[in-house]
């Protein structure tokens, strides 16, 4: 596959079904990207991996998955404020294991082609000031499906099409 394509590819994920009109919670913490840094984005994302892979042999179990941002069809984007605390493991008895900033939560999961359901999480009960996890259990109770890019990424594309979570 050649980059250009890769490019085209990452650019129609990050993009596809602009302007729905998803709105996000009042107190939500967003960010509006402009286009030049829609591509920066889009430029970072396809360096971060040299390697390209094949996405039909990847499998969502057998690695931990760390949230980079997610990408509403408004063009809002939240990211971590902590890098690489936010993660994602799905075993393979359908059970899958999630870590935020405060908690960690545990619950099941589904697959049916690339269809995926998620199931309520259960969490240990710590209070963390300022912590994103309500935000980020919220994103992955809208998970609809996914699907792999050429970089080894995971992307989960939210209900209503209104837009993508993307782990490394």
């Amino acid at each position: 596959m050649t980059r250009e394509l890769t490019y085209v590819m990452v650019a129609v994920l990050l993009s596809a079904g602009v302007g729905c009109g998803f709105k996000q919670p009042a107190d939500s913490v967003t960010t509006a990207i402009s286009p030049s840094e829609k591509a920066a984005d889009i430029a970072e994302l396809t360096a971060a991996s040299e390697i390209d892979v094949d996405p039909a042999r990847m499998t969502l179990n057998g690695k931990e998955w760390s949230w980079i941002r997610t990408v509403y069809n408004n063009d809002t984007t939240i990211k971590p404020a902590k890098s690489d605390v936010f993660t994602l493991t799905f075993n393979n008895d359908n059970t899958m294991t999630v870590g935020t900033d405060c908690n960690r939560m545990n619950g099941s999961y589904s697959v049916d082609g690339r269809l995926l359901s998620i199931g309520k999480l259960a969490a240990t009960r710590m209070f963390c000031p300022d912590s994103q996890e309500t935000k980020f259990a919220d994103m992955l109770a809208q998970v609809s499906a996914f699907l792999f890019t050429s970089k080894g990424e995971l992307v989960l594309e939210l209900k209503f099409d209104s837009g993508q979570i993307l782990f490394k």
